[in-house]
């Protein structure tokens, strides 16, 4: 579901735990360093300190190996580590030195790393495990347990005093880096949930299919992520009116139902402005989109870059989500809307393209490409045993004297006048495209052969009679399943065996396929 999933893990731990690792070997240099140019910590030999570090360093790796290859989860590594880096650092710093050595700095140091690379949970978490082992060194020494290298510490005492605010120190880069590593978290995690719902939404709508599917599944994510349950988007048509194109818990009847842009003077502002407006919607309003939503709604209009025209989307700020809409909220709305305006101007563009691939140019009719599929599809019909089909081819007459005389662009209107004719005299269902040149295939599912051959006739008349640019004749060329085949191969066969029987019988008139055991049947224009 839109919204449902969210990562945890800015950083993978396992990146986290190769920086702490970096830290911990910088540690270990410090603490050498500061043996050999700061005479304070000098509370042990030097080859002591350097095999104890080359030692837990070691182990540390023995450690991390051994949960890898046991498959332990590495965040239990991280955590134990982090504690156990502590522990080392107190003993190098007032195990080896005391509580004057400035090597003890380096737990501040180790509370900030460990807050920024790790969380600030854990920065917390060690912070406290710090001020216990410190507090629990000072008691054990004063145990005789533990050694500080230095004069027994006593309540009250410098010492004393100098632990403690060490103690406090440790607690206040707590609070302090924890805290704003907590703020940055936070926003950091906001703002990469912000990125995967849009990224999933965004994938949710280019699997939509067309533009009014896409701007309902753009309201459905924005109430998911949102809870904006009512909404509406709108589009501007290239001649200036508007339509909606989805509706979503408002009086919606179909997708691309118009409205009068001087009805809906808001929306039509916001469209046109081109900028975010939230507004309180009343009843005297004298808007007829926003209507829609009850009186006193509390409305965001964003606009919708979809292409010049523009549009908006239309969404109800919920009434629990406070008494105004945030900027944030707003702002990725926005994003929806760029993104959703991209998704609907490429499924449009997909569609022009495939328009253009089954489409021919000149006529504006179906190519060659959609009248095979069309066919096929009509063929697979008949021949399962539903109803019948009948197949029409034309060629206007004498077409080449026509271009030879008038010349080529009054050839391509005489095609223009013919497919228009074509196409309006054809029944419902039906479908007329060109073949080629001046070749048009008429397909007629569930026409018998007396309908199709009274059609052919029909059709041929009305182009001898339509006039245009100049006047032309057809002959016409008529097959019909199951007479005739069951395949598009068939059927185009016959009707364009037909047709060359038209025109060798004198043109303008129609010819019919026979049976394979009769000779074609012309029907002569004047004896009809």
């Amino acid at each position: 579901m839109l919204g449902s999933k969210r990562t945890h893990e800015l950083v993978p731990l396992d990146e986290r735990a190769r920086l702490l690792e970096y830290f911990r070997v910088a540690m270990a240099l410090a603490i050498v360093i500061a043996w050999l140019v700061v005479p304070a910590s000098r509370g042990t030999s030097l080859p002591t300190l350097l095999l104890a570090a080359a030692g837990y360093l070691v182990a540390l790796g023995a450690v991390q190996r051994t949960v890898q290859r046991l498959a332990l989860p590495i965040a239990l590594f991280f955590g134990i580590s982090v504690m156990l880096d502590g522990a080392a650092l107190i003993w190098a710093s007032l195990g080896v030195a005391g509580i004057e050595s400035p090597l003890v700095h380096l737990l501040l140091v180790q509370v900030i790393v460990v807050s920024l690379i790790g969380s600030f949970r854990l920065g917390l978490k060690l912070a406290l495990f710090q001020v216990w082992l410190v507090l629990g060194a000072v008691y054990l020494q004063e145990m005789g347990l533990f050694s500080m290298h230095q004069a027994p510490i006593h309540f009250g005492s410098a010492a004393f005093l100098e632990v403690m605010v060490e103690v406090v120190s440790i607690l206040a880069v707590a609070a302090v880096t924890t805290g704003f590593a907590a703020v940055n978290e936070r926003e950091l995690r906001r703002r990469r949930t912000d990125v995967e719902d849009l990224a999933e939404l965004t994938m949710r709508l280019e699997e939509a299919d067309g533009a009014p599917e896409i701007a309902r599944r753009l309201l459905e994510g924005i109430e998911a992520l949102h809870g904006c349950s009512r909404g509406v988007v709108v589009r501007r048509t290239k001649g200036g009116a508007l339509t909606l194109m989805a509706g979503r818990g408002v009086a919606f009847a179909n997708a691309f139902e118009a409205v009068d842009p001087e009805q809906a003077p808001l929306v039509k502002a916001v469209v046109e402005g081109g900028s975010d407006v939230l507004v309180v919607h009343r009843a005297d309003d004298g808007d007829a989109l926003l209507l829609r939503f009850p009186d006193g709604a509390r409305l965001a209009m964003v606009p919708l870059p979809i292409d010049a025209a523009g549009g908006t989307i239309i969404v109800e700020h919920p009434a629990d989500a406070g008494a105004r809409m945030r900027q944030r909220t707003l702002s990725l709305i926005g994003r929806y809307a760029a993104h959703a305006a991209i998704v609907m101007r490429n499924a449009e563009l997909l569609q022009e393209v495939r328009a253009l691939a089954t489409t021919d140019g000149l006529t504006g009719l179906p190519n060659r490409r959609h009248l095979d599929d069309a066919l096929d599809r009509a063929c697979a019909q008949v021949a399962r045993g539903h109803g019948s089909l009948g197949v029409l081819m034309l060629d206007v007459d004498k077409f080449k004297v026509l271009n030879d005389t008038h010349g080529h662009a009054v050839g391509d209107q005489v095609l223009q006048h013919v497919a228009k004719v074509l196409d309006g005299e054809l029944r419902a269902g039906d479908m007329v495209a060109r073949y080629g040149g001046e070749e048009f295939t008429v397909v007629m599912p569930g026409a018998d052969g007396f309908e199709v051959q009274g059609a052919a006739e029909r059709l041929r008349c009305a182009i001898e009679l339509s006039g245009g640019p100049v006047p032309v004749t057809v002959s016409v060329g008529v097959a019909y399943a199951p007479a005739h085949g069951f395949t598009r191969e068939a059927l185009l066969s016959a009707a364009d065996g037909a047709l060359y029987e038209a025109k060798r019988a004198g043109r303008n008139r129609v010819a019919v396929a026979p049976d394979s055991s009769f000779e074609p049947e012309v029907l002569d224009a004047r004896a009809v």
